[in-house]
């Protein structure tokens, strides 16, 4: 994806959603699974309110279990979902493809491991051009350490960090804007 240079805020019009793995057998593991839950149901209904588009991966899940019950209730209609082996979504043809089909040059990236599948897939999409804003409170590791030290390694490769509640009040813009009510009530 060509990209004129960084925003640095992200636009409604240019951001997508990316959920990568929050699956049945992994979201257990991770040392606080509610509140990383609830970050990213947030997430999920204010980008559905905002139409921004939703993307969610899923690593083999004939063995991890597909993307958790409570998340995908919340998914809209037209979100798409990719099975991947990969641990990167930049290495699946298919799910890249989808990306640049979008024609957004944002991704907001959360989910599951920080330094694994979240973090692969951070440097992929910057080397094909995309600006990533990882949403720091929507992503966890099994260990802190772990998740800490890939944080600041995405951090010093190019990745935008930024919250949840941060990341709405950017794609909103202005207290005018028509879903600031709804986006509004989900982050109280």
């Amino acid at each position: 994806m060509d990209n004129p240079g960084h925003r640095y805020l992200l636009r409604q019009d240019q951001a997508l959603l990316l959920l990568v793995d929050v699956q049945e057998k992994l979201l257990p593991a991770m040392g606080h699974p509610e509140r990383l839950q609830d970050s990213i149901a947030t997430l999920l209904k204010a980008c559905d309110l905002l139409s921004v588009p939703i993307v969610v991966t899923e690593q083999v899940p004939h063995k991890l279990g597909s993307t958790v019950q409570a998340l995908r209730n919340l998914l809209p209609v037209e979100a798409a979902i990719f099975e991947k082996t990969s641990f990167g979504c930049g290495e699946s043809p298919d799910i890249l493809a989808f990306l640049n089909s979008l024609e957004r040059e944002q991704v907001i990236l959360c989910g599951l491991e920080t330094h694994v599948c979240v973090q692969q897939t951070a440097h992929q999409l910057l080397e094909r051009g995309f600006e990533v804003h990882l949403m720091s409170d929507a992503v966890q590791s099994r260990a802190k350490h772990n998740h800490k030290t890939a944080i600041t390694r995405m951090i010093q490769s190019g990745v935008i960090p930024s919250t949840v509640e941060a990341a709405l009040f950017e794609l909103l813009a202005d207290c005018e804007h028509p879903a600031f009510r709804g986006v509004q009530a989900l982050i109280k």
